[in-house]
């Protein structure tokens, strides 16, 4: 009997077939990345807009995509900043990393992080001095 809390036994094989799928999808768009750079570009963007993979390798597929397709990196780096469902921390180091491709959205995304009272003081204050950095 199911509890509703994910003590079936199926539920959790699933769950694990489904990250092992995730895993091999993000590895197979690295390889591919390397290959055939646009390729590669449009198959980790569809990870960092596909909410069935985890937050963290969300915002991998972002950093790398910074390798491969600045413009699309930006892009995807500035929706992970605005997006909830990342934890603060992510949300301020994909700010930082978007300082590396596109100045301008980075200021943007460091200034809405200056702003939101969702982030500890520590971050809004490292995030403001991030800002006198890109927008000085």
């Amino acid at each position: 009997m199911d509890s509703g809390y994910g003590d079936d036994p199926s539920e959790k094989a699933d769950t694990a077939m489904h990250e092992d799928e995730n895993d091999d999808r993000f590895e197979a768009a690295l390889r591919l990345a390397e290959d055939d750079p646009a390729r590669g570009a449009e198959a980790l963007r569809s990870i960092v807009a596909d909410n069935g993979f985890d937050p963290d390798t969300r915002f991998e597929a972002a950093a790398r995509l910074a390798e491969v397709d600045e413009a699309q990196a930006a892009e995807a780096l500035r929706s992970i900043v605005a997006d909830d469902a990342f934890d603060p921390d992510t949300r301020f180091e994909a700010a930082a990393r978007l300082a590396e491709v596109d100045e301008a959205q980075a200021a943007e995304a460091l200034r809405s992080i200056v702003a939101d009272d969702a982030f500890d003081p520590d971050t809004r204050s490292e995030a403001a001095a991030r800002l006198a950095e890109v927008d000085g």
